[in-house]
């Protein structure tokens, strides 16, 4: 499942200098690990696609995802040649791909994987685990986001969050990021209302689990639960949240920062009770 607070970030990350470097030295670094067991080891090995898996990551985290997608289709290829078709290691590596696929905005293949996969048995005891089967389902579901889809989005995302809560419980870590992708979805739907009730259930988990997520994706939230409060006529609490959002920017990221910058933004039409902020 990807990290869905993401879709909370009101700014790039890479927008900070920080950020920005932290990320493209990570890729250094793991280019340079994938090299030296390349050529001590050649590509046909577990470790190898280890490597590649965090280092399609990283370039996701970069942005760079023609990159990411190019990697993704060798951990695919290579987990064929080691494992076959139907184990579980390239099941997982075909969700990958997809979501590679999907993040390089090429939905129809990542349709198409999607398809290919929900036509196998889950169900059998030794076929591909319930857990792969819910990441199935969300990139399913991230597929209706991208095109738009957000009634058939909804159907999913609800699915997702019933099942791990039946499981996991209603504040496991995948439970919190699911009711994240949930309450954007939702968002998108102006059920502002319910949109609340996610994302109100996701601050206090991170009251509790205070590095589940990074400061941005944080002030990120506050905007969203800002927004809701905002469309539902409650204008003064809006404005109180979207104080603490821009306090923290400031503190987190400096006065200067993107963040920071458009956090001020967001505020002064707060204060002027525009209706056009952060539509």
């Amino acid at each position: 499942m990807e990290n869905y607070f993401t879709r909370l970030l009101i700014s790039s990350e890479l927008d900070d200098p920080l950020y920005f470097a932290r990320v493209h030295q990570n890729i250094a670094d793991l280019e340079k690990k994938r090299v030296a067991h390349f050529n001590e080891y050649g590509p046909i090995n577990q470790k190898y696609i280890v490597l590649m898996g965090e280092l399609n990551m990283a370039y996701y985290r970069a942005g760079e995802t023609q990159k990411e997608l190019e990697i993704a289709q060798q951990i695919y290829q290579t987990s064929q040649l080691l494992h076959g078709e139907e184990d579980e290691a390239t099941v997982e590596a075909m969700i990958a791909l997809g979501t590679s696929y999907l993040d390089n905005g090429l939905s129809t293949e990542a349709q198409s994987i999607v398809e290919n996969l929900l036509s196998r048995d889950f169900t059998k005891e030794d076929g591909p685990s319930y857990d792969l089967y819910i990441d199935l389902l969300c990139l399913q579901a991230d597929i209706y986001y991208k095109r738009k889809q957000f009634d058939e989005e909804l159907l999913i995302r609800q699915q997702v969050l019933t099942i791990l809560t039946s499981f996991q419980g209603s504040t496991s870590s995948q439970s919190i990021m699911a009711r994240c992708a949930l309450g954007v979805c939702l968002e998108k739907r102006y059920a502002w209302r319910e949109a609340l009730e996610q994302y109100r259930i996701i601050r206090s988990y991170l009251d509790i689990e205070t590095d589940f997520a990074s400061e941005a994706e944080k002030i990120g939230l506050l905007v969203h639960i800002a927004r809701c409060y905002r469309k539902l006529g409650e204008v003064e609490d809006a404005k109180t949240l979207y104080r603490w959002a821009h306090r923290k920017a400031h503190v987190y990221f400096g006065p200067a920062s993107p963040l920071a910058l458009k956090m001020q933004r967001i505020l002064k039409a707060a204060e002027q009770n525009k209706r056009s902020y952060h539509s």
